[in-house]
């Protein structure tokens, strides 16, 4: 939609069933988005200026194929690919001056000598396969949760508390800018699903200063050129900044499509189509407003009251509620509903912990 408010004419590719883009985009063609090389012929034929997707994974490497096979403006299909591997980003992100290190390996057989740690597939997003590790009993249980979601391979991390952030960027040719920092609200062990965002973060100006100086590093360590990222990331007390990983792509969670506009009032989507198009400018980027979303599961039973009487709240931007049945969220999928706020303030309608 924010394409076509550009003045583009807009393509979009997807299966038939369940395919929300088909009364979207101008031209819509019944194709799977693994089709890649019949993709890239139907848009060499219309002559395509940039290709953009966004809060997907899948997507992110089906993009930068088009866009290094067409010679459009993005990053490069191998780039994506190691960037989706949390173990080699590790291992490309280890000399970072101002990153601090956690100890970490390729699941290989071997039980980790370190408890508690985290065992998560190296491929994937959405806190899918992630466990929380306490002692050597509950350790093949969690290599058997990850493997259920990944073929590749499993990393084992050492756990580090921390406060939880995650910092929202857009690159072109290879310069990096920070729009913005989410304080991210976790339910903790085992799963670490995440239960709420607020924007701007309210970590101190340090910390803050820090992440400024890490991340365009970061970024230009693995390679990435152009487009969104979303950093995950955490602050100890004594206020050492560790990585938990890179997703290149918009943050998900309506962080990017929403979030972001509601408190800079910047257009991060218009931001992504000017990347892939050629045609961005230097961002002039300022906080107006607070804004969040909180998620409704059983673990935020305690917001059924605040999401009752959201509608007649000043602050309310979005509501959806798909059930009151309410399920134990696993995973960032696995949830009821959300609703989305902006105010002059944070809305705190209870204590989540974030140090997760």
């Amino acid at each position: 939609m924010k394409a076509k408010e550009m003045g583009y004419t807009t393509l979009s590719f997807a299966w038939p069933q369940g395919a929300v883009c088909k009364d979207l985009s101008d031209k819509y063609y019944p194709i799977s988005i693994f089709e890649m090389d019949r993709i890239v012929d139907i848009c060499g034929d219309e002559y395509i200026e940039g290709v953009v997707s966004n809060g997907s994974d899948l997507t992110a490497k089906v993009a930068a194929y088009i866009s290094e096979m067409l010679h459009l403006n993005g990053n490069s299909y191998q780039t994506i690919i190691n960037i989706q591997d949390k173990l080699r980003v590790r291992e490309q992100s280890a000399c970072i001056d101002g990153l601090s290190q956690l100890w970490y390996y390729r699941y290989d057989g071997h039980q980790p000598p370190i408890y508690p740690c985290v065992c998560k597939p190296a491929v994937g997003g959405g806190k899918f396969g992630v466990s929380y590790v306490e002692s050597k009993d509950s350790f093949q249980e969690a290599i058997a949760y990850a493997n259920k979601t990944d073929d590749v391979h499993v990393v084992i991390e050492e756990y580090i508390k921390g406060y939880e952030v995650s910092v929202e960027t857009i690159s072109y040719h290879g310069k990096h800018y920070i729009i913005q920092i989410t304080d991210k609200v976790s339910s903790g062990p085992p799963h670490f699903v995440e239960l709420a965002h607020h924007q701007p973060s309210s970590l101190p100006q340090s910390s803050i200063n820090k992440i400024h100086m890490v991340v365009p590093k970061l970024l230009s360590q693995i390679g990435y050129m152009n487009g969104a990222a979303h950093i995950e990331m955490k602050i100890t007390e004594d206020g050492k900044l560790y990585l938990i990983e890179v997703n290149a792509r918009g943050g998900g969670d309506h962080i990017s499509d929403s979030l972001v506009r509601l408190s800079t009032s910047y257009d991060y989507i218009k931001a992504m189509i000017d990347v892939a198009t050629n045609s961005f400018c230097e961002p002039k980027v300022q906080s107006i407003a607070n804004s969040g979303i909180f998620f409704l599961c059983k673990q935020t039973s305690f917001l059924l009251p605040i999401f009752m009487d959201a509608d007649s709240q000043p602050w309310l931007v979005e509501k959806n509620i798909g059930s009151f049945e309410l399920v134990h969220s696993v995973d960032n999928y696995s949830r009821n509903g959300y609703i989305i706020y902006k105010s002059d303030h944070r809305i705190q309608p209870a204590i989540i912990d974030n140090h997760a």
